[in-house]
């Protein structure tokens, strides 16, 4: 398997290229694919450095810092003279199809799993141009910002940042309602009459800041989900951006036939 848009491509494949991600993020998406496959299992030895960066069509310098993930998050072990090998995979893996407007937290104490809320903040913040188009309110106007990191297994798995206006909820009310979960507080509210959402996943590289809240380091592959969910009558009532360590996570959707004459 050789990366699209890689560094030994050639000048008429290169104008084929759509995606322009940095090219260690895409290393780091095929070498997972590689060792969940079954391609390389669990206690199997990775081909040496050379012939992986090869087969991959990478530098040997981009697979080390593609390896570096997987190696801090426990996925490959490396034994001096000896060579690479595949761990096993993290106990905890929560697998969710995203079709369902579902928290986190409820689809983790579905599974059995304790999951705890980490470092919360509750404020009114003035909103910046991006969560004011959002959120279709004014710029400047006050929102209710929750933020916290959410911890299974004495592991983080993700960071929450939620942006509602505060005609919504002010953050008085949010201290006083929050369980854990902004998206638990919403739909037990009868009065908003939650119904849906839109949503983007986004893959990326941890920053600084989210790198020390999930104990990462910078650089390291998150899954970035955006949401904004909304009522029955199309109003606005929250923006979310959700970054979620992927080794503990697992998406997927249910797409079926248009029947559609």
């Amino acid at each position: 398997m050789t990366l699209p848009d890689s560094e030994t491509a050639s000048p008429a494949s290169t104008k084929l290229k759509l995606d322009h991600r940095p090219l260690y993020i895409r290393a780091v998406e095929v070498l997972r694919e590689l060792l969940e496959n079954g391609t390389y299992p669990p206690g199997s030895q990775l081909p040496p450095e050379p012939d992986l960066a090869q087969q991959l069509g990478i530098s040997r310098s981009t697979l080390r810092e593609a390896m570096r993930t997987f190696e801090e998050r426990g996925r490959i072990t490396r034994r001096r003279g000896i060579g690479t090998f595949v761990s096993q995979p993290p106990p905890l893996v929560i697998d969710s199809g995203l079709e369902t407007l579902e928290s986190i937290d409820s689809l983790v104490r579905r599974r059995g799993i304790t999951i705890d809320t980490r470092d919360l903040r509750i404020e009114s913040q003035p909103a910046s141009q991006e969560v004011a188009h959002l959120l279709q309110v004014d710029q400047g106007s006050p929102v209710t910002v929750v933020t916290r990191t959410k911890v299974a297994a004495s592991q983080p798995v993700a960071h929450m940042v939620d942006a509602l206006p505060d005609t919504i909820v002010t953050p008085q009310a949010m201290r006083e309602g929050f369980r854990g979960s902004v998206l638990d507080y919403l739909l037990e509210r009868s009065d908003l009459d939650v119904s849906h959402a839109r949503a983007n996943i986004i893959p990326l590289s941890a920053d600084k800041d989210l790198s020390a809240r999930l104990s990462l380091e910078p650089g390291a592959v998150l899954l970035l989900l955006e949401e904004t969910s909304y009522s029955a009558a199309g109003q606005v009532v929250c923006c979310s951006r959700n970054y979620f360590v992927p080794e503990f996570f697992k998406f997927h959707l249910v797409r079926r036939v248009d029947t559609r004459p």
